[in-house]
């Protein structure tokens, strides 16, 4: 894993004036282009796609690299991590969330050379979901990322982490950041964590029978708990994203955060 290179993310121009940057991560087994494509045509209730009800808005569609996944009898998949959701033995998961945490980091860093750490919404959907909750969580910086949006998620080694949870949040971010193999942070005085300055929009459907509905409601109630501005959404849908409902959703809650 450690040798393959990181495929080249699906980048969407804004066609406006480049004001916002959406990093969205795909989930196992997709990739960035069919993930993305398809997202983008996509339309809202008013007919319109996300690209046209935001005209400056950049759009990232990052890919996984190839790797062997044991949930698939080995076979070469793109996936962010090595997953059992909340079974199975721990150890596969870490060396995922270390080598995807560095790529996704460098590419919050690209973008806010051009647009600034405030402009920057990160998620996504299923593992991708997953994955980017732990991005946000391990993302400690001077300025907090813009906003997270996932969908049909959950979060990975969601027991431990609230094993970890401390009334200031930083146990879930030194946690998080251990996860990863990250440096630990040293805290100031008054400093908290930056994910808890970020706004979330999470959406699940309740028949989803890929990632249980109760994996999501455990993420959201994790942040929950540790004062996050978030938005819980529940739709008749599957393992994946409602179209047009979650699709409205999502861009009533990037009007707000844009703002």
């Amino acid at each position: 894993m450690a040798n393959i290179q990181w495929p080249e993310p699906l980048v969407v121009e804004p066609t406006g004036h480049h004001t916002h940057t959406l990093i969205l991560l795909h989930g196992r087994g997709s990739n960035g282009e069919r993930f993305g494509l398809e997202l983008l045509q996509s339309r809202t209730t008013a007919g319109q796609t996300l690209a046209e009800h935001f005209p400056g808005l950049k759009f990232v569609f990052p890919t996984a690299r190839k790797n062997r996944a044991v949930m698939f009898n080995r076979s070469m998949v793109n996936q962010w991590f090595h997953d059992y959701l909340q079974d199975g033995p721990r150890d596969t998961i870490y060396d995922g969330l270390e080598k995807t945490t560095e790529f996704i980091h460098r590419l919050i860093h690209d973008e806010a050379h051009i647009i600034g750490t405030s402009r920057i919404v990160i998620g996504g959907l299923s593992q991708g979901c997953a994955m980017s909750l732990h991005v946000l969580l391990n993302w400690q910086s001077n300025e907090p990322l813009l906003g997270y949006v996932g969908m049909s998620g959950y979060l990975p080694l969601a027991s431990i982490l609230d094993e970890c949870f401390t009334e200031d949040g930083r146990g879930l971010v030194d946690a998080a950041r251990d996860f990863a193999s990250l440096p630990t942070h040293e805290w100031a005085d008054s400093e908290g964590p930056t994910f808890t300055r970020t706004p979330m929009l999470l959406g699940h459907g309740v028949h989803d029978d890929r990632v249980s509905i109760l994996l999501g409601r455990e993420a959201k109630a994790l942040f929950d708990r540790a004062g996050c501005d978030i938005q819980w959404k529940e739709y008749d849908e599957g393992h994946w994203y409602k179209v047009p409902d979650q699709l409205n959703d999502i861009v009533s809650w990037l009007q707000r955060v844009m703002l």
